[in-house]
C-alpha cells in the first residue's frame, strides 16, 4: 500500500459542481431497459449494540420483533463494523464512503473536509432526491446538503422526547413516483438518557447483562430502560415498513436497518472493543435480487454508499475507502474484506487517549497508542471517572459510579474497572472462543506471530489512511 498521506478530500468541490451538469446516463439507461432505479430507505439507530437485537443473539427476549422479521426475509450481516464507535465519525463514514482519517472526522463533533462528496451528491447526480429526518451530527452543510424532512426528533440528549411524526417521511417518499428517493430516518433511540421507552417487557432480576457490565442495581435499572428504547427503535422500523407497503413502495425499495455504534455504556461506544464497533446491519432488497441469507462477510459502514451507487446504476469513484457489497448481495461472492480496521481518539489529534484495532474474522488486536494514559471519554484536570461530562446526572456516569462503589467489595467489578480504565499496549482476543474480549492473549508466546502479523497490517493501513498515530507512538518510545 502507498504511504502517501491523503490530507486533501478525495473529490474536490470543483468536480462536485461539474457533476451537476452531467446527465443521469446510468439512470436513463436503466429506465429505457424497462427497469426502475430502486428507492433507498435507511433507518439508523443511535447507540445500540448489536447483541441487544434479537436476531443478533440478544439474551433478553422481546427487544426487536420487527427487525427480526425483516432479517428473516432479507440479508443479515454478522461482521458489519463502524470504523470509529462515536456518533459523528460513524455518520460521516456512512454518508461519505470514507473512513475517519480520509473524511476528516476523527473525533466527536469533528467536521468533514470541505469539498468531500456525500451520498447527497453521489445519488443526486443519479437522479435521486435525498433527504434526512431526525438526528444530524454532521457538518459542514456544504458536504451534507440533505433535504430536511420534518418529523423525527433531533436532540438525542433530550429527556422524554416527543414521539416522531411520519407525515414528512410519507410526503417525501410519495412526492414523485417517477423520481427515486433516498431517505435516512435517523432515530435518537437508544441514546441516553434512557427514559423514553416501555421497559415493562423485562423484570429487573431476570435481565441478562452483557459480560462487560458490572452487575449493580443501577446497571440493571439503566440497562432495562436502554432496552425499552431499543424496542422503540424497533417499532420505528415496523412503522416505516408498513408505510412502504401501504404505498406499494416496498417492491422497489432497498430497506437498510443499522444500529449505529455500540451502547453508550462502559466498554461499548467510545472504545475499539467489539461491543462498540460491531454493528447490526439488516438489508431487505427488492424481490428480483433474491437476497435472503446470513453472511459472515467482513464489511464496514464505508461500504454502504458505494453499494447504493452501484445499485442505482452509477460508477463507484475510485477514491472511496468503501467497496460495493453488490457481489455479496447478488450471491456471486462470499468474502468481502480480509479485515476491518478501527480508530479511537478521545480528543484533538488523539493526544488524550488513542487506540487502533484490527479484526480478521477470528482474531482482534487492539493497539493502545497511549498505554501510559488512563482511559477517558473526555480529560479534564483532576478527573476521577472514566466518564467525565458536563451533565453530572448523565445516566452512564451514574452507572459507572455504582461500579466504583461495588468494586470496594466485588472482585469482578474491580476487574471490569481495571479493564476499562487501564489498557495495555496490546490486547489480542480470539473472538471465536472469547466474543466478550475478556482474555488477553497478547503476552502468550504462542500468539506472538499473530500479534506481529496484525500489527504490521495495521501500520500499513494507518500509513495508507494518513493516520499519524503509529508515528507518534514510535517517537514516544525513543524518548
Amino acid at each position: 500500500m502507498s504511504s502517501v498521506r491523503h490530507n486533501q478530500p478525495v473529490v474536490v468541490l470543483a468536480f462536485a459542481l461539474g457533476l451537476l451538469f452531467v446527465s443521469s446516463a446510468s439512470l436513463t439507461t436503466s429506465i429505457a431497459a424497462g427497469t426502475r432505479a430502486p428507492n433507498v430507505l435507511i433507518i439508523l439507530g443511535d447507540d445500540i449494540s448489536a447483541n441487544s437485537i434479537g436476531c443478533y443473539g440478544s439474551k433478553n427476549p422481546h427487544t426487536t420483533p420487527n427487525i427480526d422479521k425483516l432479517a428473516s426475509e432479507g440479508i443479515r450481516f454478522t461482521n458489519m463494523f463502524v470504523s470509529e464507535a462515536i456518533c459523528a465519525p460513524t455518520r460521516a463514514e456512512l454518508y461519505t464512503g470514507l473512513t475517519p482519517y480520509r473524511n476528516g472526522v476523527t473525533v466527536n463533533h469533528g467536521a468533514t473536509k470541505k469539498g468531500t462528496l456525500s451520498m447527497v451528491q453521489h445519488l443526486g447526480q443519479l437522479g435521486y432526491r435525498v433527504g434526512l429526518s431526525g438526528k444530524t451530527h454532521i457538518k459542514p452543510a456544504s458536504v451534507y446538503p440533505f433535504e430536511k424532512v420534518a418529523g423525527f426528533p433531533k436532540n438525542c440528549n433530550q429527556s422524554e422526547p416527543d414521539p416522531e411524526s411520519w407525515d414528512g417521511a410519507e410526503e417525501f417518499m410519495t412526492r414523485d413516483s417517477e423520481q427515486p428517493f433516498c431517505l435516512v430516518l435517523a432515530s435518537i433511540h437508544a441514546h441516553s438518557p434512557w427514559d423514553a421507552g416501555n421497559s415493562s417487557h423485562w423484570k429487573l432480576g431476570e435481565l441478562k447483562l452483557p459480560a462487560s457490565l458490572a452487575d449493580t442495581h443501577e446497571t440493571r435499572d439503566y440497562y432495562r430502560e436502554h432496552l425499552g428504547e431499543v424496542r422503540l427503535f424497533d417499532e420505528q422500523v415496523g412503522t416505516a415498513r408498513s408505510l412502504l407497503e401501504r404505498h406499494g413502495l416496498d417492491e422497489n425499495t432497498i430497506l437498510i436497518v443499522l444500529d449505529e455504534n455500540g451502547a453508550g455504556m462502559p466498554g461499548g461506544k467510545w472504545t475499539t472493543y467489539d461491543w462498540g464497533v460491531r454493528s447490526a446491519c439488516v438489508m431487505k432488497w427488492p424481490a428480483a435480487y433474491q437476497a435472503n441469507f446470513v453472511t459472515p462477510a467482513i464489511a464496514q459502514y464505508c461500504d454502504i454508499l458505494p453499494t447504493l451507487i452501484e445499485a442505482a446504476g452509477g460508477e463507484v469513484p475510485a477514491g472511496m475507502d468503501g467497496k460495493s457489497l453488490m457481489p455479496v448481495v447478488s450471491g456471486t461472492q462470499k468474502r468481502h474484506r480480509d479485515a476491518a480496521y478501527f480508530v479511537y481518539n478521545s480528543g484533538p489529534e488523539g493526544l488524550e487517549f488513542s487506540s487502533r484495532a484490527i479484526a480478521d474474522g477470528r482474531f482482534k488486536l487492539i493497539w493502545t497508542l497511549t498505554p501510559d494514559q488512563p482511559y477517558a471519554v473526555r480529560t479534564i484536570n483532576g478527573f476521577d471517572y472514566g466518564y467525565v461530562d458536563k451533565m453530572s446526572d448523565r445516566h452512564v456516569r451514574k452507572m459507572y459510579q455504582s461500579w466504583l462503589k461495588s468494586a470496594e467489595t466485588d472482585e469482578f467489578a474491580q476487574r471490569l474497572i481495571q479493564r476499562f480504565r487501564h489498557r495495555p499496549e496490546f490486547q489480542l482476543f480470539d473472538l471465536d472462543t472469547d466474543p466478550d474480549e475478556m482474555v488477553n492473549l497478547a503476552d502468550k508466546p504462542e500468539y506472538g506471530p499473530k500479534v506481529k502479523q496484525l500489527q504490521t497490517s495495521m501500520v500499513k493501513w494507518m500509513e495508507q489512511q494518513g493516520d499519524p498515530g503509529h508515528e507518534s507512538r514510535a517517537k514516544k518510545k525513543k524518548r
